[in-house]
């Protein structure tokens, strides 16, 4: 094998090595950026849902405040106002799923789940608890990410749907009844919002990005397997092809012995002048062989 082709083959797997140890690393990192990434929108959606509730509480309901008695107006319910603001997203947050759960909730389709309650109970057990993140495999049997917290009552115009169903809207019994809904009080975390993000979506996220981070190293790469390639092929595979050709030519007797060039001050150059100086010795050896010869014939001739 070519000392050129064992270099080409030693670079491509040094390379190969530190590009799948480079891949492994930089997507752990890159997974944990983008999980980062994906809760931070999270958190700014679930803020947005907040500020979504308390504009619907202090500015929309006061303005349809007449008409509640004889209608009920979704519209003047802040968990509808901060459902349909999700419900009109773009596509790029169109696998982000929010949800507002209650223990007793005024719809039952707001009823939270087993684990829902867990959440909320854990909640209510730590009341400094602003947020929980977490993983769970749903129904579907699709791993999501979540990110929710807490529904705590800190305003007064939420007793007025929310105390005693005689404190309640007509409109609001006429809907819902009077058992679900009722009960809640002032300071009471009595459910949670919940943005839920397929797993897989943090995971393309990194894959996107360390796709386009390997394919720039792999360009790197090949940019500098190519000049090396060529400098070696330059600075040292043709100066090595030179000598050997020349030395291979006067071993076989079919060149004159001549001089290599010895410019060079690298270890080629060190070479080049070793070769020289075992030609002169060369030289020196085949003409005292010859000028013995001569002496001899000339001595056989006497």
């Amino acid at each position: 094998m070519k000392l050129q082709t064992r270099l080409a083959l030693i670079m491509l797997a040094i390379f190969f090595c530190g590009w799948l140890v480079a891949g492994i690393a930089a997507y752990a990192i890159e997974n944990t950026n983008a999980r980062k990434d994906t809760v931070h929108k999270a958190e700014v959606l679930l803020n947005t849902a907040v500020a979504a509730r308390v504009y619907t509480a202090e500015e929309i309901r006061p303005l349809l405040a007449d008409r509640t008695d004889n209608e009920f107006l979704p519209q003047t319910v802040p968990s509808y106002g901060a459902q349909q603001i999700f419900a009109r997203l773009d596509e790029q947050y169109q696998t982000y799923t929010y949800a507002e759960r209650a223990l007793n909730p005024t719809n039952p389709k707001d009823l939270a789940e087993g684990w829902q309650v867990e959440l909320i109970q854990t909640f209510i057990d730590n009341p400094d608890l602003k947020e929980l993140i977490g993983e769970r495999i749903d129904r579907s049997g699709i791993n999501k990410l979540y990110v929710t917290q807490p529904i705590k009552i800190t305003q007064e115009g939420c007793l007025d749907c929310h105390s005693t169903p005689d404190r309640a809207p007509v409109s609001l019994l006429k809907t819902y009844g009077e058992v679900n809904g009722f009960g809640w009080k002032l300071n009471e975390i009595i459910g949670i919002r919940l943005i839920s993000i397929p797993v897989s979506v943090t995971r393309k996220l990194a894959r996107d990005s360390i796709l386009s981070f390997l394919l720039l190293i792999a360009s790197i790469f090949l940019l500098a397997y190519t000049a090396v390639i060529l400098l070696v092929r330059r600075w040292i595979i043709y100066p090595l092809n030179t000598i050997a050709h020349l030395v291979e030519e006067v071993s076989l007797g079919e060149s004159e012995i001549v001089h290599l060039p010895t410019k060079r001050s690298d270890e080629l150059g060190i070479l080049s002048e070793s070769i020289n100086r075992l030609l002169i010795s060369l030289t020196k050896s085949l003409s005292d062989r010859d000028a013995a010869r001569k002496r001899n014939r000339l001595v056989k001739q006497k």
